[in-house]
């Protein structure tokens, strides 16, 4: 009788001792004590890696990893600097508060990390590409700056970059991502209507 006795507080205090043990694993807000504004975010494997806006912020675009979407670590920036040029160095009366790079957008393709984000400041496309999440990020830049993009690979091996606001676009990529592929039209969608036109 004892035994079962002890058998059963045993048993009790096991599922007390989990559930008070779940009870300290629920995320609480904020979950990053920083400031992580127009995240774009992905899974590859059991890894979930986010990216940010940095702004006029050096080193810029910063990478971050997580494998349950609460403890986050940050594993690289894309850039040292977004771009040399008086803005950026607030030379001749010249700034990039509020402006750099805004709203990155975080994909897995081929074996390869690519984010992408845009900038007044430099009044380009910015694309960075990596093997591995810790760098070192390759870029290449083409105009103009495509305002709040995102980067699709379809099935075919044709890439798209569908951008704007309010109207949105979509628009065809060359396959390394260099820029805008040849002879590319440009398809709009109105948000207010399901109906779209050839531009």
């Amino acid at each position: 009788m004892k035994s079962k006795l002890l058998g059963i507080i045993t048993f009790i205090s096991l599922l007390l001792g989990e559930e008070s043990f779940a009870q300290k694993q629920v995320a609480i807000n904020p979950i990053i004590h920083a400031d992580v504004p127009d995240l774009s975010m992905i899974r590859v494997g059991d890894t979930y890696y986010m990216s940010s806006t940095t702004m006029h912020m050096s080193p810029g675009l910063p990478i971050m990893s997580s494998k349950d979407l609460v403890n986050w670590k940050l594993e690289s920036y894309c850039y040292d600097r977004l771009v040399e040029n008086d803005a950026m160095s607030h030379n001749n009366g010249q700034n990039t508060y509020g402006r750099g790079s805004w709203a990155s957008c975080i994909r897995y393709h081929n074996g390869e990390f690519v984010v992408s984000t845009f900038a007044a400041t430099s009044g380009k496309t910015h694309i960075y590409t990596a093997k591995n999440i810790k760098g070192p990020w390759q870029e290449k830049t083409f105009k103009p700056a495509y305002h709040d993009h995102t980067i699709f690979f379809d099935d075919d091996g044709k890439v798209y970059m569908i951008y704007g606001v309010g109207k949105l676009k979509i628009l065809e990529l060359k396959s390394d991502l260099s820029g805008i592929a040849d002879g590319v039209r440009r398809k709009s969608f109105d948000r207010k209507c399901f109906c779209s036109s050839w531009r």
